[in-house]
């Protein structure tokens, strides 16, 4: 197979999911497509350093990420994480939210309206699997602002499907 006929192939078959990696951090579709791209033409020029010991999918994946976590840290938002919350304190989290089956897209609609910071270090810790020591070298935060960030999150995450599951009920 030639390669430019391997690589139209392997952009079909991987896109939609770096496409989607790249929506959990950014929250935009338009701009996780940008983002997709380029990480696809990434990988190509760097195709050198794929070294078979995990999936080629895998592999594009942590590219696009990667690609999604370099556009967030250019933001100034990004930049300022570490002054904010060493201003803010730790949130509490209230009880937990009642059982019930929320759709794939609800709960990427819910995560995508978090705030950029709490989304990210969200997106790395719960998808990704990263430890809060990765994740603060990652976006160049310290431990603790990885955990509050995290608390926060899903502190959030949890009153936004309580919210959802009243609609739910009153719609019954």
């Amino acid at each position: 197979m030639k390669k430019a006929e391997f690589w139209a192939k392997e952009y079909q078959r991987h896109i939609g999911k770096m496409v989607g990696a790249c929506y959990r951090y950014v929250g935009d579709w338009q701009l996780a497509e940008d983002l997709a791209q380029d990480a696809f033409l990434h990988a190509i020029e760097k195709s050198d350093t794929y070294r078979a010991w995990g999936s080629f999918g895998r592999w594009l994946k942590k590219i696009a990420v990667n690609e999604a976590l370099m556009y967030l840290r250019k933001r100034p938002d990004m930049v300022e994480m570490e002054a904010e919350i060493a201003d803010e304190g730790t949130p509490t989290e209230d009880a937990t939210i009642p059982q019930m089956a929320f759709s794939q897209e609800e709960l990427l609609e819910i995560i995508g309206k978090l705030p950029v910071k709490q989304r990210t270090v969200f997106n790395l810790y719960a998808v990704e699997h990263y430890s809060h020591a990765k994740i603060a070298e990652t976006l160049g935060i310290s431990v603790a602002n990885s955990k509050v960030l995290l608390s926060r999150a899903r502190a959030e995450l949890q009153a936004r499907l309580r919210v959802m599951g009243a609609r739910r009920d009153e719609r019954k």
